[in-house]
């Protein structure tokens, strides 16, 4: 186990101030690693310092025939310590500054302190303890253990070098599955179950590992069930540590389709074929993803689902409005869990709310620190981690996210053409009429079936211009509802005959929708237009034979 495999060399390298940054979860198992490492590595005693026991150090053991469990002992009291957070931290460090005594001292949390009264003189102590021990090249190691999730100030973020403990690659987890999960269950393990346990558990630390195995096997009545219900089981625990995480986790989209967006369409099958095996023998770049940029309703983030069930991927989206809370820290560490997780789809639904200035002067500073992390990582990024991102106003985004390598494709997701209403309507009648599955086509039923006529569709077609996908979906719904009524002599408990979504019905609905185009015209305009010159269009010209014809300046039909 070598999570932090980096700092036996950074110590070694005269970097005598470390932080190590931690989920509390793994708090016992990071104390542990320190210890069977760095009293191997150097020969030194630990000694761990907290706001449970201000006055305190104790010294780190762990039992000699295990070494597993940790323990601590005697150690060295801290003068002058007060029971508060800032006098007690200045106190643990001024005894480390002055001791003799070569070891290596664990501080837990000091970053939370700082944010007290006395942070300006914690911060000024540690500036002097790296000079002062940097300098003398002392065998006297200061390791700042942050388990609360409060990073560094910015004045020593560059001074003290960070360590974060990584998650455990697949390898690992298979490792921890074979010897653990039999402890649960009495009884071994095959291997087509280890494998599959591990892929449903990467994005998790050790620890929520173990905990999902015991849960899983709980929700089995304590015994080993079928292999099915146990990843079923421990995946219901991965979403639900997620959500805990603000970020939504689906295993599998349970979208199947969407309508229109055929240029949308061919670029998800290009991005397949270049996460397959051949493309990376060629040395095909990983594909990055996509800008989807539209009014709001288009069909952007049914796009994205659809887009990570024909990859094969998991979806998982990330809150926005968590990000501009939560800061740099927040999504880095988010990107790390996302990474763990590949491959999968990363989705940012509204990504420009990430960069709405909220300060007087226009500029936010948090807007600058998030766009540097993710423009670093977009570029760096070698994982199969899929970037699906979707916006209504792309002129807010900075120029350095739009740039041409951060992302493959920026799409313009507008109000769908004729052809793409009638296969957006098609496709959710279909839901209701069966008789609308291959596209509410007369011509393919025998009579007396009823469906919608080439003239009616026109007629329909005509009345739903400048209606969004979500506007058709609700159209055709309460349409749905009115048909089953009346299919059902007004009972909502009888099936009498088949339900019938027809034209009359589908326009009383159309009427009693006002649509997103009329009621904030101009500014859907202003979308469009400062668009239409970055992206390329997510769907090809009509050219079917609903779609309108082409009128001159006397209008007159041309090619007619």
């Amino acid at each position: 186990m070598n999570h932090f495999s980096k700092l036996n060399k950074l110590l070694d390298a005269g970097e005598a101030v470390i932080s190590i940054v931690a989920p509390v979860r793994e708090r016992q198992n990071v104390l542990k690693f320190l210890y069977n490492t760095l009293t191997d590595h150097f020969r030194l005693s630990l000694y761990l310092w907290n706001l449970g026991e201000p006055e305190h150090f104790r010294r780190i053991e762990c039992e000699a025939s295990s070494r597993e469990q940790v323990v601590l002992v005697d150690g060295f009291e801290v003068e002058a310590a007060e029971v508060t957070s800032g006098s007690g931290a200045i106190a643990a460090l001024k005894f480390f500054q002055n001791s003799n005594t070569n070891g290596v001292f664990i501080l837990e949390n000091i970053p939370s302190c700082m944010q007290e009264r006395e942070g300006v003189i914690l911060r000024q102590l540690l500036i002097n303890i790296s000079s002062d021990i940097t300098a003398r090249k002392t065998s006297k190691f200061l390791i700042l253990l942050v388990t609360d999730e409060v990073e560094l100030p910015v004045s020593l973020s560059g001074l003290i070098e960070s360590l974060e403990l990584p998650y455990p690659d697949v390898s690992e987890i298979e490792n921890l599955i074979s010897t653990y999960l039999p402890t649960l269950i009495g009884a071994t393990v095959s291997v087509d179950l280890i494998q599959s346990l591990a892929t449903a558990t990467t994005g998790l630390h050790t620890e929520d590992i173990k905990a999902g195995l015991r849960q899983a096997v709980l929700n089995n009545d304590g015994v080993f069930g079928s292999d099915v219900s146990l990843v079923r089981s421990l995946l219901d625990y991965k979403i639900n540590r997620f959500r805990s995480f603000n970020l939504n986790f689906v295993p599998e989209p349970d979208v199947y389709d969407f309508g229109g967006l055929d240029n949308l369409r061919c670029f998800i099958q290009d991005a397949k074929l270049d996460f397959q095996t051949d493309a990376r023998t060629a040395n095909i770049p990983l594909p990055k993803g996509c800008l989807l940029v539209g009014p709001p309703g288009t069909g952007k983030t049914l796009a994205a689902n659809v887009l990570a069930r024909e990859l094969g991927f998991p979806l998982v989206s990330i809150d926005t409005g968590a990000v501009v809370a939560g800061g740099v820290m927040y999504l880095k560490r988010l990107l790390n869990r996302v990474e763990a997780c590949a491959p999968v789809v990363l989705y940012f639904d509204e990504l420009d709310k990430l960069f709405t200035a909220t300060t007087v002067s226009g500029e936010d500073s948090g807007s600058r620190h998030i766009l540097g992390i993710l423009l670093t990582w977009l570029q760096d990024k070698r994982s199969a981690v899929f970037v699906v991102a979707t916006l209504n106003r792309l002129d807010v985004l900075p120029p350095e996210l739009t740039r041409v390598g951060r992302f493959d494709e920026i799409f313009y997701v507008g109000f769908p053409n004729a052809f793409e209403r009638k296969q957006i309507i098609s496709l959710h009648a279909a839901r209701f009429d069966e008789r609308y599955r291959d596209g509410g086509d007369t011509r393919s039923v025998k009579p007396p079936a009823y469906r919608l006529t080439q003239q009616e569709w026109k007629i329909l077609l005509n009345k739903t211009v400048n209606c969004t996908g979500a506007e058709l979906a609700r159209m055709v719904e309460k349409a749905a509802r009115i048909a089953q009524r009346q299919a059902s002599g007004l009972s909502l408990f009888h099936s009498g005959k088949p339900m019938v979504i027809d034209l009359p019905i589908l326009l009383q609905q159309r009427e009693a929708i006002v649509p997103l185009y009329v009621r904030d015209t101009d500014r859907i305009l202003a979308i469009e237009n400062r668009a239409r010159g970055f992206a390329q269009p997510a769907s090809s010209p009509d050219c079917s034979e609903y779609s309108p014809p082409i009128r001159s300046y006397w209008e007159e039909n041309i090619g007619v």
